[in-house]
């Protein structure tokens, strides 16, 4: 009779756990606003340590292995490369002027990783190794991706280990500019070093030079992510906080992370949307999933028909100003605001490397605001959509939509 007992408790105790686990389960508002609490967080330490360890977004954009292809692999375990490296890369935002308009790498959805104050046994907290302000092009670069990148002609380490050193945000921010119009600027800047044997008060003021450096240059590089170099987690063993999705192309593949996830690992994680910063000075909001997709968005195949660089007199700018003489196609031209970052992203990768654009690009968002500008405004009864040619010119100053209006889209 005892070992029958032995035998049907486990049974009986069965239901009971998977009771405990599902009532343990995080709901996905107690998600979002573990998630916003991090984003809105502009602390510059986490009392001794980095700021990374309580605040901000630790966020990797994912591609799916298509079985199709032979590809198997899953996203939230390091690829071949990080292995390699002994790292994985991410980005990092954060409400105070650390941000970005979308995940990078062409990808809409991805996952948050905790960050280590929220890490609890048994999950295992990853390690920032390293700090980018830019995109660094890190796959290419020695020292764990923290050193030199072999795409360029000069010899890169960590910003500490620079001669001269680098060790404020200031000198960063001279460094980096240095190479303005070179297209490789991204691969020439250094990243400020976060590993031990460091001092807790070294790793936090590598950490502010950081989020300094960053700040200065995101209303210009704000179509470009930040870039961490983190420690490899144990396969399956990385502490995710939720997986996310940006816009409705991500949202199946989000859930389908969700469930292998848990498949594999048994851990619940919710999915929630990121609705990233439209321009440098937003923010971006949070909200739960709609697991029932909304009708089907008709996007255009082709935003812009033509856009060529012209010179021509400007009151305000002078004579030989740089102009960007862009021509949409008919369904450009009748977009609605959910489709401009859309328009922009074409332009912007068309154009992104001229010596034209990089030339003024301090403005940042100067250029997206002046074509916004022309799909919103109307003067005289008459669309600025409808002009023949819309001129785009880098050289002018970043201004709010209104200022911008008032300014029949030729800001001053």
């Amino acid at each position: 009779m005892k070992k029958r007992l032995n035998r049907i408790t486990p049974l009986l105790v069965f239901p009971l756990l998977l009771q405990t686990t599902l009532a343990n389960a995080e709901s996905c508002e107690e998600t979002l606003k573990r998630v916003e609490t991090l984003y809105n967080n502009t602390v510059d330490s986490c009392r001794q340590d980095p700021a990374s360890d309580c605040s901000g977004l630790l966020i990797r954009g994912t591609h799916r292995a298509n079985p199709a292809k032979g590809e198997k692999w899953d996203v939230w375990n390091p690829s071949p490369k990080a292995k390699e490296l002994g790292t994985f890369a991410a980005s990092w935002m954060r409400a105070d002027g650390i941000s970005y308009e979308d995940p990078g790498m062409s990808t809409q959805n991805g996952y948050i990783i905790t960050p280590i104050d929220l890490v609890r046994e048994p999950e295992t907290a990853v390690h920032v190794y390293c700090a980018f302000p830019n995109d660094a092009w890190t796959d290419y670069r020695d020292d764990r991706g923290c050193g030199n990148n072999k795409n360029t002609g000069q010899t890169e380490a960590v910003c500490q280990a620079m001669a001269p050193p680098i060790i404020n945000a200031n000198a960063w921010v001279a460094h980096f500019t240095k190479f303005n119009n070179d297209r490789n600027q991204d691969q020439l800047q250094c990243g400020f070093n976060m590993r031990n044997p460091m001092s807790s008060k070294d790793r936090v003021d590598a950490f502010r030079n950081f989020m300094g450096a960053r700040q200065v240059i995101n209303t210009r590089e704000f179509q470009t992510q930040t870039e961490f170099r983190l420690g490899n987690p144990k396969d399956d063993e990385l502490p995710i906080l939720a997986f996310f999705y940006s816009d409705q192309r991500g949202l199946n593949d989000a859930l389908a992370n969700q469930r292998d996830y848990k498949d594999k690992t048994g851990k619940d994680r919710n999915v929630i949307k990121i609705d990233f910063p439209r321009t440098p000075v937003s923010k971006a909001t949070f909200s739960c999933a709609r697991t029932t997709p909304p009708p089907a968005q008709q996007f255009c195949d082709k935003y812009i028909e033509s856009s060529t660089w012209i010179r021509r007199e400007d009151p305000k700018l002078g004579p030989d100003t740089w102009s960007l003489e862009v021509v949409p196609t008919a369904c450009g031209r009748a977009i609605k605001d959910d489709q401009t970052d859309r328009m922009f992203a074409e332009l912007y990768n068309k154009h992104k490397n001229d010596e034209q654009w990089r030339q003024y690009s301090i403005n940042g968002g100067s250029i997206r605001r002046q074509l916004v500008c022309h799909l919103a405004a109307t003067f005289d009864g008459k669309p600025v959509r409808n002009k023949p040619e819309w001129n785009l010119e880098p050289k002018r100053p970043y201004v709010d939509q209104a200022k911008a209006i008032a300014q029949h889209c030729n800001p001053y």
